[in-house]
């Protein structure tokens, strides 16, 4: 069964089987079967988390934006800001929930985004904020009180046109379940993760993620999270494709989980994917490396820049500090490889990772043996290029002869 959701011009009195007769949201379906689709019209928002479970495909119908689901608050009014004793100094006056790891600002249609200070000390410049609860998960939210400071020389509903608080209120815009699709929806301003979970047979395809994580994960170590795609612990007969990544502040995508805990990820695919501006990585391989995987065809760009250091150290901070951060394809915390593990690095192109490399291992010598890379196109990098089998390169042709990968692999021309 196909049901056809717009939250605009549907009504709770349709039976949603058509386009003709949408219901107006996903919580008015009476009955989800596995195998059905859930179709959301284009061109519609919600400010809201999707709601999925196993065995379902959710994409898109008609024409125009793909449907978005956006976890972040409208803060654009004058009366949300009231000026304090200290100069330029401006507290939230609306309710927010969950603590803030980010603000969107839009000035002249151009997007811009603030810059997280620990103290209140810091606070100095133009987009600096703090927010009292940094660290604290959603279930203690309703306990402690909250004061969330934004710099500003002038009210910032008039300094900018438009102000999105990003926070952690929820850890995910969408649940990953066994046997789901994701097809032509767009995710946008999530304080932690995109999509995340864990299963079998999941496919993300033709999909956005944008302005995700940044929320605090540890105020004692001044470390912040959040993934574009998170496979957590299990993730078998994944497929992501075709998906556009901007603005991700640790890892577009990853399977990764604590320790022994992780399953071996079996048939991990990520092919033509954009991924653009993250913190972290493209492609995060952790604590477990997959059996017949591959990073494919794919196009990475900005590798630990604009929104995911802002305010940051060089190196960012990180669980590895002070080692670089702001990579291509990161691997670590993988001791040893499975006896099938197998990984596949072709047809990429590498663009710049000015803090960062193209490829940063830290993992075991038998489990990097087991990936083979070849045909990617790098961007020459002075400070650092590629760090495999224990060393650093910043020659092309060295690591090449040195480690034996990438034969075929050149510079961008």
């Amino acid at each position: 069964m196909t049901y056809y959701i717009d939250n605009i011009n549907g009504l709770t009195t349709n039976d949603g089987c058509s386009e003709n007769t949408p219901l107006d949201s996903i919580s008015n379906i009476s009955t989800l079967s596995r195998g059905d689709t859930v179709l959301f019209k284009r061109g519609s928002f919600y400010r809201s988390n999707l709601e999925t479970k196993e065995g379902i495909t959710y994409g898109a119908y008609g024409e125009g934006e793909k449907p978005t689901f956006c976890g972040s608050a409208d803060l654009s009014d004058v009366a949300d800001w009231i000026e304090t004793e200290t100069p330029n100094v401006w507290e939230c006056a609306k309710k927010i929930d969950g603590n803030v790891g980010n603000f969107v600002f839009t000035k002249d249609g151009v997007e811009s985004f603030a810059t997280l200070r620990w103290t209140t000390e810091d606070l100095v410049s133009q987009g600096d904020f703090w927010d009292s609860r940094y660290g604290e998960k959603p279930s203690s939210h309703v306990k402690t009180s909250q004061t969330v400071l934004l710099y500003s020389i002038g009210n910032p509903a008039v300094v900018y046109s438009h102000i999105e608080g990003i926070s952690f209120f929820t850890r995910n815009l969408g649940i990953l379940r066994s046997h789901t699709t994701f097809k032509d929806l767009k995710f946008m301003n999530s304080g932690v993760h995109g999509l995340a979970g864990r299963g079998e047979n999941i496919t993300v395809q033709n999909c956005d993620f944008v302005n995700i994580g940044g929320c605090v994960w540890s105020k004692e170590l001044r470390i912040r999270f959040g993934n574009g795609v998170e496979l957590w612990t299990h993730g078998d007969n994944v497929t992501v494709e075709g998906c556009m990544f901007k603005n991700i502040y640790d890892s577009c995508v990853t399977h990764q989980g604590p320790g022994d805990q992780t399953v071996t990820a079996r048939n991990f695919i990520c092919r033509n994917n954009v991924f653009d501006t993250y913190g972290m990585a493209a492609f995060e391989y952790r604590d477990k490396l997959p059996i017949n995987s591959c990073f494919t065809n794919n196009v990475c760009l900005n590798a630990g820049c604009g929104f995911a250091m802002l305010g940051e150290g060089d190196p960012r901070s990180s669980e590895i500090w002070p080692q670089p951060m702001g990579h291509h394809i990161f691997l670590w915390r993988i001791e040893k490889a499975d006896a099938e593990s197998y990984v596949e690095i072709k047809n990429n192109v590498f663009g710049p990772a000015p803090v960062g490399a193209a490829i940063y291992s830290i993992i075991s010598p038998d489990a990097e043996a087991r990936i083979e890379l070849d045909n990617n196109v790098y961007t020459p990098n002075s400070r650092l290029l590629i760090h495999f089998g224990g060393e650093s390169f910043t020659s092309l042709e060295d690591y090449k002869a040195k480690t034996g990968k990438d034969a075929n692999s050149n510079y961008i021309k």
